[in-house]
């Protein structure tokens, strides 16, 4: 028995195909496991996004190496895009599996083992990772949008929805499996079936459809372009109770001139033409926005609308990156580009300014009731749960649930909010 561990760098769709990949070895000669120093074999998924990802999964790699028993397989976004370079500098990895090669990923690993497996990827066929009320649904693969600043569509390729009757039975197993929590997820989510010859499927018809499926209680959607999200999804959000009123709009910025250099298709006016939309149309929304400053010919000017923006229309959760100059994009040849240490200052007074936005938006919450899942237990009888509040990928804060009641993880209860941190807060049952 091959003792066999994998970790997954990166975002919730990276996780998705790392949870395909452990079903690749689901079988009698390999054993998952948890423990890397039990391992014969440890796969590392890689991200290669940006900067940062790529740091950390070249620190990863070099980290199992120590593990001298085991065999170290890497595949995902890293390998996909410097796949040359990598078995050149770092020829002590057993091997290395670009995206080409997934379909023949479980006999590339089984025979390092001199061992048959002739299991197909498939993404539908999953080894859960997740909380087991909670999983992620991935309905579509790369992006034809080409940000300025993106690598995605050179890496993960054009735009391809996944076929709907294939997610709405996932969905369903998903259920039967106790997931009460479903996370729809993919680089562009906002455009799933806009590939597809019938053009009545869409994101709106798949999740008319999940909605109904007994035992899922909420359903999420990330990453949305504004330009996607037309009136009929916002108003299917509000009157839907299984739909969590959390809008994770990644924006990137509010100048008119950066979004252009971007290749945004949005516009501040169309940006926040949407977000008063949503204000009039659902109750009680939770705003979560992502910011890139530092792009190639942004201004000090640029920056000042930014946080006069910000400080306009509150963000509940706002994450902000530093501009990462990506090989073969656009804005990477751009004139214009900005220095390190300036981009550090200006992600650091938008985050400043985000302060204050956090406490006041979380302070408005203080009386508001939500349905909530058991997310952790704590002492005391304190529990983690989450709601449409927060998201299961550790970006936003926590809730902290006081109660005199004892519950397990995935119950699902009721609760008001009592007391708001800058990026916490604290809730009864009701």
């Amino acid at each position: 028995m091959i003792n066999i561990g994998l970790i997954s760098l990166g975002c919730s769709k990276n996780t998705v195909d790392s949870e395909a990949i452990l079903a690749l070895f689901k079988n009698d000669n390999f054993n998952v496991v948890n423990k890397l120093e039990d391992c014969d074999c440890i796969i590392v998924n890689t991200c290669g996004f940006i900067l940062d990802a790529k740091k950390e999964a070249i620190e990863t790699i070099l980290e199992v190496l120590s593990y001298k028993k085991a065999k170290i397989v890497v595949c995902g976004c890293l390998v996909e895009r410097y796949f040359d370079e990598l078995k050149k500098e770092i020829p002590e990895v057993s091997l290395w599996i670009p995206f080409k090669d997934y379909p023949r990923f479980a006999s590339l690993v089984s025979n390092l083992f001199d061992i048959k497996n002739s299991s197909n990827f498939d993404i539908f066929n999953r080894v859960l990772s997740t909380k087991p009320y909670t999983a992620f649904l991935k309905i579509s693969e790369g992006c034809s949008n080409f940000c300025g600043f993106c690598a995605i569509p050179y890496i993960r390729g054009r735009f391809h929805s996944f076929d709907f009757d294939s997610l709405i039975n996932e969905a369903k197993e998903m259920a039967l499996k106790g997931v009460k929590e479903l996370v729809v997820v993919s680089q562009d989510t906002g455009k799933y079936g806009y590939d597809f010859k019938d053009k009545n499927i869409n994101l709106l018809t798949l999740l008319k459809e999940l909605v109904k499926i007994d035992g899922i209680e909420f359903i999420r959607l990330l990453y949305l372009y504004p330009d996607e999200v037309s009136d009929e999804l916002i108003d299917f959000i509000n009157n839907s109770p299984k739909m969590t009123h959390y809008f994770d709009i990644p924006i990137q910025h509010i100048s008119n001139k950066v979004l252009k250099l971007m290749n945004r298709r949005d516009s501040r006016e169309s940006i926040t033409n949407l977000f008063n939309k949503i204000k009039e149309k659902v109750k009680d929304p939770i705003f979560r926005t992502t910011i890139i400053v530092g792009y190639p010919g942004e201004t000090k000017d640029d920056i000042v609308e930014l946080k006069d923006f910000l400080n306009e229309y509150h963000f509940n959760h706002l994450g902000v990156f530093t501009y990462s100059k990506e090989e073969g994009t656009y804005g990477a040849k751009l004139p214009n580009q900005i220095d390190e240490d300036e981009k550090i200052k200006r992600k650091d007074e938008i985050m400043q300014e985000q302060v204050s936005i956090s406490y006041i938006e979380n302070k408005k919450l203080i009386g508001k009731r939500f349905k909530a899942i058991i997310t952790d237990s704590l002492n005391n009888n304190e529990y983690y749960v989450r709601c449409g509040y927060n998201a299961p990928d550790e970006i936003d804060g926590n809730i902290i649930l006081k109660t005199v009641k004892e519950h397990k993880e995935g119950d699902i209860i009721n609760i008001e909010i009592t007391h708001a941190f800058v990026y916490d807060l604290f809730a009864k049952e009701v």
